[in-house]
């Protein structure tokens, strides 16, 4: 028995406690239905704005397919063609999710297709000193993957904002119409344009690995090969002057012989001035000669003497002058 009246209590209770609930959840779709109805009223009268207002009350109570395609379509007439065109594509998908709204279906993707043409679509590149600032548009900061790509926008003016660091900014307006595609370059001014940092310094391209020191030793003296050459022609010249004094020595020898015949002491006739002056230069030329031939075999012979490696057999050479004054005699090798 106790058991029944705690049931029935229960019960009671429960009906207490929902039917407000009940009561209240139909009285918000009445006034739905209601609110709906006055949505296609201001449609009809084309107060676009009023229509917007209501039919978002009304999603607010219940967001039907239905609800979502007339919002959209208040946008579209209001200019906000962004935010319609994602209003119809929501729209589309719930109905076709339904499965029982194949007229709204039909009705919201014509709807759709013929806004997608109408919507201007800008592409932002950054230009000159733009590389890495940020980038606003109508204050919303894009990102990077934005940067390049056709971005749709609803017709009017748009305000592009490039901040390049704290405190420097600047702004470029960009008035669009339905169904423009724009391409537009952001420039940094050159007033603001930030120095670029110096390019860093090249490597050196990697030479060749460094050899081992070699220990400083004393490099051995170059093998001596054939004696030079210059002892035997010092050598040579000197003989040569030799010889030309010993011919110069004869022709004084013989000038002065016949002097000896022709003058009388030292009176000699005029036919033999002539003799007496060449017996002169001759013995002047004589003794020059001679004294070039003996520096010269001299020099030839310390030359000799000087240089190292095995000597070599020198030429004879030999010089014997005789005349009436003497006898002068030289021996010797080169």
């Amino acid at each position: 028995m106790l058991r029944k009246s705690i049931a029935l209590v229960a019960a009671a209770l429960a009906l207490s406690l929902s039917s407000p609930a009940g009561a209240d959840a139909d009285a918000e779709l009445n006034r739905a239905r209601k609110l709906y109805s006055q949505g296609l009223t201001q449609e009809a009268a084309g107060d676009w704005a009023g229509a917007l207002a209501t039919f978002e009350d009304v999603a607010r109570i219940k967001a039907t397919p239905q609800v979502r395609f007339h919002v959209a379509r208040c946008k579209e007439h209001l200019g906000r063609l962004n935010e319609a065109l994602g209003g119809y594509r929501i729209a589309e998908y719930e109905a076709e999710q339904t499965g029982k709204e194949a007229s709204l279906v039909e009705e919201v993707k014509k709807a759709r297709e013929a806004l997608e043409g109408r919507i201007p679509r800008l592409t932002i590149a950054r230009g000159k000193g733009a590389e890495a600032i940020k980038i606003e548009l109508d204050g919303v900061a894009l990102g990077d993957t934005q940067i390049g790509q056709p971005i749709t926008l609803d017709p009017g003016p748009h305000v592009l904002t490039g901040i390049v660091e704290q405190g420097k900014s600047f702004k470029r307006t960009i008035t669009l119409a339905e169904r423009d595609a724009v391409r537009i370059e952001l420039d940094v001014p050159e007033d603001l344009a930030v120095p670029a940092a110096p390019p860093p310094a090249a490597k050196p391209a990697p030479g060749p690995e460094p050899r081992p020191a070699v220990p400083n030793r004393e490099l051995p003296p170059p093998a001596s090969g054939s004696p030079s050459a210059a002892p035997w022609i010092v050598g040579g010249l000197g003989v040569v002057s030799l010889a030309t004094s010993a011919v110069f020595y004869s022709l004084r020898m013989k000038a002065e012989d016949d002097l000896d015949q022709g003058c009388i002491g030292r009176t000699c006739p005029d036919t033999l001035k002539g003799t007496q002056q060449n017996g002169e230069t001759y013995a002047a030329l004589s003794g020059v000669t001679l004294g070039l031939g003996i520096v010269g075999v001299g020099a030839g012979v310390l030359m000799l003497l000087g240089q190292k490696g095995p000597p070599e057999k020198a030429p004879a050479a030999a010089l014997e002058l005789t005349g009436r004054g003497g006898r002068v005699s030289f021996r010797g090798r080169f």
